[in-house]
């Protein structure tokens, strides 16, 4: 216990690694230690979509060039399950870069930084007291430090660790995740490459995806998901993928998990900060985790070396309300309607008609934005109006 880092940070994917640039953008002179089981580069299960709310938080922190190799995709392709369909454009661009090379160029940056990189899968944490009384963190009797970030991912040891319990099923996705050629269907030729989403009417909540890599190979990375408490059998996912996108037999398949932040645990006092997928931080409505990862991992990174260490847990659940506290309540909301699929047709076709309003919403889904006043009436209405109610009015 001679050797305490300022922070621990376990898991080094896109929350892991921006805590510990954060920390260090913070504090300079910080110990920080990056701890993954695997080394890097790695493979990480995901659909590989990088929205421009994420990019520019890594911006801020100094992390530029993420993108080189891959040109900007600028179209999205909506589709409900009730059949309406909206091909837009929103204002600023998003990339599709697989995990391997994403992942590598932020650890490297944090690396870079001043972080220490270690490859050790943790399995045991336990506080200690040294010195004169002074507590850390402490996992497998080795290593050693004053604030614990988690940033494992959605089966999360320390989440576990710590006493906190998994999602629940119907707050619980799979997706399976693979690569194939592209698949431009019948899009216009003048709208270029375009991310795919299919929402589908059996098992809803559910959609397949189609993400074009536009990187000069062709290929794309598609998927399909639905809620845990859909699902009886994994191979399930294969077979509807392959249903699905029948043109675009899959190579690399493999599944993952996505914590919705419909069912969040709450953070706890304390030395133990959870970030990304341990904190239950994946949007409801699209599957997107990266923004939540970047954003929490800015926060946890600062509040890890804010002072007092035995206080980081409170500081960090204090900005992370005032960040994304709206957000999220904004998200469960619409989510909740959006099991409804006539309020969801009609909630798109809407904002189909309003370019203005769709990129409010693709804000909601892609960063931290908040459902458009103007949206409610509409989407509550067709919902209430199944039950016999009255629907809001703009007044209301």
């Amino acid at each position: 216990m001679d050797d305490v880092a300022d922070v621990l940070i376990v898991g080094a994917g896109p929350a892991g690694a921006t805590a510990a640039l954060a920390a260090l953008r913070a504090r300079p002179d910080a110990t920080v230690r990056l701890l993954d089981a695997a080394g890097f580069p790695r493979d990480k299960a995901c659909g590989d979509g990088i929205a421009p709310h994420a990019l520019l938080e890594l911006e801020a922190l100094g992390v530029r060039d993420l993108t080189a190799g891959h040109q900007p995709v600028s179209w999205l392709d909506l589709r409900t399950p009730g059949g309406v369909r909206v091909l837009a454009r929103p204002p600023r661009p998003n990339y599709v870069i697989p995990r391997k090379l994403f992942d590598a160029r932020i650890v490297a940056a944090a690396v870079d930084a001043g972080a220490t990189l270690v490859q050790h899968r943790v399995r045991r944490i336990e506080l200690r007291r040294i010195g004169l009384g002074d507590e850390v963190v402490v996992l497998d009797g080795e290593f050693a430090g004053r604030v614990l970030i988690a940033a494992d991912g959605a089966n999360s040891v320390l989440r576990r660790a710590i006493g906190l319990p998994r999602n629940p099923d119907d707050q619980l996705a799979v997706a399976v995740r693979g690569y194939a050629v592209e698949h431009l269907d019948d899009r216009p030729i003048d709208a270029g490459p375009a991310q795919l989403i299919d929402m589908q009417d059996q098992a809803w909540p559910a959609y397949v995806w189609s993400f074009p890599l536009a990187d000069g190979s062709g290929r794309a990375n598609i998927g399909y998901g639905r809620l845990r408490s859909q699902l009886s059998a994994r191979r399930q996912l294969w077979g509807e993928l392959e249903r699905l996108l029948p043109d675009q037999p899959g190579a690399d398949l493999r599944a993952h998990h996505l914590p919705l932040s419909t069912w969040r645990p709450r953070q706890p006092d304390g030395r133990v900060l959870l970030v990304g997928d341990a904190a239950s931080l994946i949007n409801p409505l699209t599957g997107e985790g990266i923004f939540y990862a970047v954003r929490s991992g800015r926060l946890a990174g600062a509040a890890a070396v804010s002072p007092g260490g035995r206080a980081a847990g409170a500081v960090y659940r204090q900005a992370l309300n005032g960040s994304l506290g709206r957000h999220l309540r904004h998200t469960s909301a619409l989510a909740r309607l959006s099991r409804h699929r006539p309020a969801l047709d009609a909630a798109l076709a809407a904002a189909g008609t309003r370019p203005a309003m769709l990129d409010r919403l693709v804000d909601v889904g892609l960063g931290d934005g908040l459902v458009p006043a103007a949206l409610l009436p509409v989407t509550a209405g067709t919902y209430l109006r199944r039950l016999g109610r009255r629907a809001p009015s703009s007044a209301d």
